[in-house]
């Protein structure tokens, strides 16, 4: 019920916390210590399809264009979906903007190739929360 809540008041959140990255929500007896982050969905891209070796070198420098930054925290959580659909794969990153968000994905290899294409929203979740 408590994570129903904090959904509804969450949504209802207005454009003044679009200045600010962090903030605190209380329900009830609970302080929930929020951050902005920014989801990242990436889809298929338009492009046709590469051949296997360029397909194989332009996926190294895209994991290799990841890894780096999640080594500087910006990528906070990614990995690919596991099926075949458009929805290829999901990032979370802990940036200030959206603008610099975009700035690193328009960098990223597959999106060059026109492989991937993305989306990109403000995502709000408790700070300190980790996957198991």
């Amino acid at each position: 019920m408590k994570h129903l809540i904090l959904t509804l008041v969450l949504c209802g959140l207005d454009v003044g916390l679009s200045a600010q990255r962090t903030f605190d929500v209380t329900i009830a007896d609970s302080t929930y210590h929020m951050k902005k982050y920014w989801f990242v969905l990436y889809t298929k891209g338009d492009a046709a399809p590469l051949d296997s070796a360029t397909s194989a070198t332009t996926l190294q420098a895209h994991l290799n264009h990841q890894s780096e930054q999640s080594d500087r925290g910006l990528i906070v959580m990614a990995g690919p979906f596991g099926d075949k659909g458009d929805w290829r794969g999901l990032l979370l990153y802990d940036c200030d903007t959206k603008e610099e968000v975009e700035g690193y994905l328009m960098a990223d290899p597959f999106v060059r190739a026109g492989q991937l294409k993305y989306e990109i929203h403000p995502w709000y979740g408790s700070v300190g929360t980790r996957l198991p």
